[in-house]
């Protein structure tokens, strides 16, 4: 069963493949590129980034079939370690709110990542492409305010004749224009898609908690035009993650607070469900922090800035989606960055391998982190790019768990992650330089986790498939024993199967 374990991320892309297997059986994708804020009329084209974990090569078809007489149409081949790029001409990037047919079509014949960069000066973001047969019917879309410029959303049509219903959130002030209509808060909108389709919303008011519904699955981006982020400074930037789908939302995450700065992130809590309760537990430089949040409607979210100084477990008694930003630069200060969004994996949802690459700073190179989280007994298995982490690496336990969390830098290039004990891994790319910022996951399994768990009848060794609906992936050491105490005996095993001995023989079973 393929879940087309592609990871996600912009500029850090990352495919994960369970334990490393790849199924061989191609990628398709379809993107798009929102509105980003021109600067002295110098408009920069967007990229696509194609990188793979595959050790034989990979041919790959990118075109634009939704576009009549279109000139985009290219073929080229990458394998492992390799990454190529395609440069977007700027007619493809939407514009306020339009519909058009400007979705880019990306095939493969093995599996491949994908990531798109939206670059202008001094405002640039990205995103990893989900691979079309990892997208859903239900999202709830995000963005920050005050929006400065625009919040912004992006449905993309993935199959003929879709029915799509929009739920604008309860924001006051919220108008929308589109094919000679007003839309205002708490109204529907409601139209069909084709394949190739794509419909970009925008505000001036926050669209975070607008509900998209769909017959058939949709691919959806979101985020702001230009954005400031927090009361630190003046400076803007384009923000964006394509979205993951509701059914792949998650009840337990892990914070990491942004490498090397001090003036704390921003996190939105955004609920799929009514009357959420989640609990944030944590340590702040040894101390204790707990907060405890509520949110009474599906779509609603909470936003909370905390230290950063803060490594927290997010615990929610329904799914939700967690959002982390990254805020703008300070005025007259050495914290350098600025703006980005960033999608905090569920734990549920790490992966045991991932290759990724960092992106380029359009004014030399940026500062590099790995943010990671593994489980503390296994830590030292953590290899990246097959060597050790550093001596000095400092490793932060996670209250009411068994994990542990830190960061390392890391240089500019092409990176891999495992973990030796074949333990699952969860990890964030971020890079810093001056009024630029870029922050992803580099990875994580996209697997549905609330369209309701059934027990699996036949387990393979380290499938990354929650097998028992506990709620953990491949949480048991095949070892013969009752690891997780659930009663039964190595039904979730990460690897491999036990041996048995028989006299004078050694069998693998």
């Amino acid at each position: 069963m393929a879940f087309s374990c592609l990871s996600i991320q912009i500029w850090i892309c990352v495919l994960q493949i369970a334990l490393g297997v790849l199924d061989n059986k191609g990628t398709e994708f379809l993107v798009a590129f929102m509105d980003n804020k021109v600067l002295h009329g110098h408009d920069i084209k967007p990229e696509l980034f194609v990188t793979t974990d595959s050790r034989h090569l990979v041919h790959i078809n990118i075109s634009s079939p939704g576009i009549s007489n279109s000139q985009l149409r290219t073929q080229f081949t990458v394998s492992r370690g390799q990454v190529h790029l395609v440069q977007i001409d700027t007619n493809y990037r939407l514009d306020h709110t339009e519909s058009s047919q400007k979705a880019i079509l990306i095939q493969s014949d093995k599996d491949i990542v994908v990531y798109g960069v939206n670059r202008e000066s001094h405002s640039d973001d990205g995103y990893l492409a989900l691979p079309t047969d990892a997208l859903g019917t239900e999202y709830y879309t995000i963005s920050y305010s005050p929006s400065y410029y625009y919040t912004l959303f992006t449905v993309i049509g993935v199959y003929n004749d879709t029915s799509v219903s929009i739920h604008l959130p309860n924001t006051p002030h919220l108008n929308v224009t589109l094919n000679g209509h007003n839309y205002h808060r708490n109204q529907w909108i409601n139209l069909t898609l084709n394949r190739f389709s794509t419909l970009e919303i925008s505000s001036v008011a926050d669209l975070t908690g607008s509900h998209i519904l769909s017959d058939k699955a949709v691919g959806v981006l979101s985020g702001n035009k230009k954005a400031v982020v927090g009361n630190t400074g003046k400076s803007r930037d384009h923000l964006v993650e394509m979205l993951l789908p509701v059914s792949s939302w998650g009840k337990k995450f892990v914070t990491i607070p942004i490498p090397e700065r001090h003036a704390g992130d921003i996190f939105r809590f955004l609920a799929s469900e009514d009357n959420t309760q989640i609990t944030v537990h944590g340590l702040i430089e040894g101390k204790q922090f707990h907060d405890q949040i509520k949110i009474a409607k599906a779509g609603h979210y909470v936003q909370k800035q905390y230290s950063s100084g803060l490594y927290s477990h997010v615990v929610s008694d329904k799914p939700i989606t967690l959002f982390q930003f990254s805020m703008t630069q300070q005025r007259g200060g050495n914290d350098l960055a600025d703006p980005s969004l960033i999608t905090i994996p569920p734990i549920e949802q790490y992966a045991a391998r991932y290759t990724f690459t960092t992106p380029q700073y359009s004014m030399g190179n940026y500062t590099n982190y790995f943010m990671f989280v593994v489980k503390s007994s296994l830590k030292h298995g953590l290899r990246l790019d097959h060597h050790q982490l550093p001596r000095n690496t400092i490793y932060h336990h996670i209250p009411g768990t068994h994990l542990v969390a830190g960061y390392v830098k890391v240089s500019v290039g092409t990176h891999s992650v495992t973990n030796v004990n074949h333990t699952v891994v969860g990890g964030i790319l971020f890079g810093m330089a001056e009024l630029e910022s870029y922050g992803f996951p580099v990875g994580l399994l996209l697997k549905p986790l609330n369209s309701g768990c059934q027990r699996q009848k036949a387990m393979e060794y380290g499938d990354e498939i929650d097998n028992d609906c506990d709620g953990d992936v491949d949480e048991e050491e095949c070892d013969g024993k009752d690891d997780d105490g659930d009663g039964h005996i190595d039904e979730d095993c990460r690897c491999c199967a036990p041996k048995i001995s028989i006299p004078n023989v050694i069998v693998g079973r």
